[in-house]
């Protein structure tokens, strides 16, 4: 079993248009479960509201079982929470919160936030997060570090672990590591844009050393295997997709020598992260 944990679907986005029958078809058979997001409601030609763009998913997820919903949270519109309350309450089949702090131009540190993270703690759904270069103004992992702080029992995933290069990676696994020796947040992190479209595993497995060796011990259980499909050309396309699945678990799994830390990877700990 295999669940890849950051894809999207949407038409006229910066990212190119793909339908939710195409992004199924870059999966393929490759994968068993995608958790998914409507890049429709985070940036788009024709942006839908928050309520449009959710709604709109959950008929997506009625109708292919492979999709696994994360409502998305248009914080800098909002004036409160009551849309994001109704969708949770109506349609517990979301599995959390998505949000792009980066697209919003609202710094994750935000009070605006707050609103949702109460909801995120009172139906005990997780949040991932898009977290950017660590010299973002908007989402830089510190700063999302910061607002998980004020939510300590929300868990909070830094979506693609910071992106750019090996100094923002290294600086997100600080705050992962300091998180977890602290026990002041409950961070996870997904793989999605490591080390993908090089076929080079260097991050993930510094990552992995990290978390498999804190001061209290094997904390990998924070580590979720991603795509970012459809973003990214890398990801376009059900060769290319199949590909960097497939150079994940060689690399990883020789590296490691451990099928159980690959299996977490790729299914098991989105699974309990997500109680499915």
């Amino acid at each position: 079993m295999i669940i890849d944990s950051h894809t999207h679907y949407g038409i006229g986005t910066p990212w190119g248009s793909f339908s939710p029958e195409q992004i199924l078809e870059i999966f393929g058979d490759s994968i068993d479960y995608a958790i998914c997001s409507n890049l429709e409601g985070i940036e788009a030609v024709n942006l839908k509201s928050e309520l449009d763009c959710n709604l709109d998913i959950i008929r997506v997820a009625k109708k292919y079982k492979k999709i696994l919903p994360l409502a998305v949270c248009q914080v800098d519109k909002s004036l409160d929470n009551h849309v994001m309350r109704f969708l949770l309450t109506e349609y517990p089949q979301f599995l959390g919160l998505k949000f792009h702090p980066e697209c919003e131009k609202l710094p994750a540190n935000s009070s605006r936030y707050d609103k949702y993270l109460e909801l995120a703690r009172e139906f005990k759904k997780p949040c991932l997060y898009h977290s950017g270069n660590i010299k973002s103004r908007f989402s830089a992992p510190e700063l999302i570090y910061e607002k998980a702080m004020q939510f300590p029992d929300v868990p909070i995933i830094l979506g693609h672990l910071s992106t750019g290069q090996q100094d923002s990676h290294i600086e997100a696994i600080k705050i992962m590591l300091d998180s977890i020796e602290k026990e002041s947040a409950t961070l996870y992190c997904d793989t999605s844009w490591i080390d993908f479209g090089t076929g080079d595993m260097t991050d993930v497995i510094m990552l992995i050393e990290a978390l498999r060796n804190t001061s209290k011990g094997d904390y990998t259980n924070r580590i979720l295997w991603a795509s970012d499909a459809f973003v990214g050309e890398f990801n376009q396309t059900n060769e290319l997709y199949r590909k960097n699945l497939d150079n994940f678990k060689v690399k990883i799994g020789s590296y490691f020598q451990d099928d159980n830390l690959v299996n977490r990877l790729l299914y098991f700990n989105a699974r309990d992260l997500y109680g499915l």
